[in-house]
């Protein structure tokens, strides 16, 4: 394989599935995860209109619904989202993604592909990448 093909497949890009995901910020958490299930996803943007204004991740719900008993049938999304919003370029590298994540201490970034938002890269799409990676060695 040429050196080309390898740095093309290294780019964050090849590791998302597009369209993002999203919710309302006025829907409740209930329906967030009713939303997560379907679709097999760990985050999902929260939007107000047509901007994003946070991020609702398993996190979130465990830490801020969970552990303090809030009801997900009448907390709303944005009263437990992460409201800041930690961007890649989709021409990045999976390597400055994953140290992105573990500098910002956080398990997903938002994608994006000339000013659009592209997708969500997980961890998970970070740990797929190295076991390709490796798994060739």
């Amino acid at each position: 394989m040429s050196k080309v093909k390898d740095e093309v497949k290294d780019k964050v890009k090849h590791f998302i599935h597009p369209p993002p995901i999203q919710i309302s910020a006025t829907l409740s958490v209930f329906e967030a995860c009713k939303r997560m299930k379907k679709y097999n996803v760990d985050a999902i943007l929260v939007s107000e209109g047509k901007n994003y204004v946070g991020i609702f991740t398993e996190a979130d719900l465990l830490k801020k619904v969970v552990a303090v008993n809030e009801l997900p049938g009448s907390t709303t999304v944005f009263k437990v989202m992460t409201k800041e919003l930690l961007y890649i370029d989709s021409e990045s590298s999976m390597v400055a993604a994953f140290l992105k994540m573990q500098t910002k201490n956080i398990r997903h970034l938002i994608v994006k592909d000339s000013n659009e938002i592209g997708g969500i890269l997980s961890i998970k799409d970070v740990a797929k990448f190295y076991v390709k990676k490796f798994s060739k060695v």
